[in-house]
């Protein structure tokens, strides 16, 4: 239950935007820049991004935790920051709008960490059972350089009938788990034997006439 990917860090160079509301962000878009905002201690500031360096960002952040260091065109200093936010074209899918949250540097930061199941289930190869999955992500407390991708969690020692609460996952150097340690996060269960689909329909066809001659008999016992 040991192994956990260190964090990647993306570089993203951004424009400090001038103009807000809807017709320039249209403009923008139009001429390949990404309005972005980006919210945290510093203050907001108003930001535009290259369309085609945003996209390949979004494409290695994608089901990871991942840190992006902001640079600014206007000279100050680069943030490091995680996505919030990306609002997309209900009909294309392009990106319309990133909203970023700022980490501070060494100072402990708050975020949600993707698990990621590995191995096959004991009791899924010998057992005749199903692996099931019941959290698909845990929230964490860190410093930014202590920030893994994602919690890997080995399910290989898994026999029918046990389940891994986030208790037995050992956190990464460095990251405290801030979800309840009593989640369950995956258990081995038995494959149930479907029974033969014709009786069973039958029997509903029988239990239909039999619960309506019920609902009918209901108010002449008042």
């Amino acid at each position: 239950l040991h192994n956990h990917s260190k964090m990647k860090q993306i570089n993203l160079n951004s424009t400090i935007r001038t103009q807000i509301g809807g017709n320039s962000a249209k403009r923008y878009r139009k001429s390949g820049q990404i309005p972005a905002v980006i919210y945290g201690e510093s203050g907001e500031k108003n930001l535009l991004i290259e369309e085609k360096s945003l996209v390949a960002a979004l494409k290695q952040v994608a089901g990871k935790a991942v840190l992006i260091e902001l640079a600014f065109s206007d000279g100050t200093e680069s943030r490091y920051a995680m996505i919030k936010d990306t609002a997309r074209n209900p009909l294309t899918g392009a990106v319309e709008h990133v909203d970023f949250i700022e980490v501070v540097r060494g100072k402990p930061m708050h975020a949600v960490l993707p698990l990621h199941f590995s191995g096959e289930a004991y009791g899924v190869k010998n057992e005749n059972g199903v692996l099931e999955i019941h959290e698909h992500e845990v929230r964490v407390k860190c410093r930014p350089r202590d920030l893994p991708e994602m919690i890997e969690i080995d399910v290989s020692a898994l026999k029918v009938g046990e389940a891994i609460h986030l208790k037995d996952v050992k956190a990464p150097e460095g990251v405290e788990f801030e979800s309840n340690l009593e989640d369950v996060l995956c258990t081995c269960n038995l494959v149930k034997e479907e029974p033969e689909a014709e009786p069973a329909a039958a029997a509903e066809g029988e239990a239909a006439p039999a619960a309506d001659a019920a609902k009918e008999a209901a108010p002449a016992k008042k």
